[in-house]
């Protein structure tokens, strides 16, 4: 083979790779690296959002055309709808209360500008159940303190006693003794004022 010929097939040859070499990482799509939840996993169901990461953040000033659709085990739509992009991660807020499968939906820019896409799914366990509240046994009333109607009935008690003493003092029993006084005093009275009148009367009679 003539030098020259050689020499053009090796000048054709350098050219075309480093075409390739060049051409290739702006051809070469991004590519879902990592999810939150993971596919085909089952989480909680107090999670609140799905996470995306891609390979390279999606192609600036095309973040309108960025899609990120959660649905639930009903097939209605579960996920906020906005999606959060920082960096090469997007996310979105999602209602996962609901025990059962749920589908992921996305759709993201390339950085070569090509639209990219995919879906999977994971299962959510529904919402936690509610941890009961410890309840302290009720305090009944100490053996110290009457209660209300102890008080009444001893008011009651007293008042009853105090009653019967007073008629015990003014009773039936009691009235022989006062109207025998009542006698001696006026007896006593009736002998004073003879004695005292016949006092008088003797010296006349002399």
């Amino acid at each position: 083979m003539p030098f020259r010929a050689l020499l053009a097939t090796a000048a054709s040859a350098v050219t075309l790779a480093f075409v390739l070499v060049t051409a290739a990482p702006a051809s070469a799509h991004d590519v879902l690296a990592s999810t939150a939840p993971a596919a085909d996993t089952t989480v909680g169901g107090d999670l609140d959002q799905v996470t995306l990461t891609f390979s390279e953040p999606p192609l600036a000033g095309l973040e309108s055309g960025i899609v990120v659709s959660v649905t639930g085990p009903d097939g209605a739509e579960v996920g906020a709808g906005s999606v959060d992009v920082d960096g090469s991660t997007l996310r979105t807020a999602a209602d996962l209360t609901a025990a059962g499968s749920y589908t992921v939906t996305w759709r993201s820019v390339s950085v070569d500008g090509h639209p990219i896409s995919g879906s999977y799914r994971f299962t959510s366990t529904g919402a936690p159940a509610p941890t009961p509240t410890a309840t302290g046994p009720s305090q009944s009333p100490s053996a110290g303190t009457p209660t209300p109607s102890a008080t009444a009935d001893a008011g009651a008690g007293a008042g009853a006693g105090a009653t019967s003493a007073a008629t015990g003092s003014s009773g039936p029993g009691a009235t022989p003794w006062v109207l025998g006084g009542i006698a001696v005093v006026v007896a006593a009275a009736l002998v004073a004022v003879l004695l005292v009148a016949r006092r008088r009367t003797t010296p006349d009679d002399d």
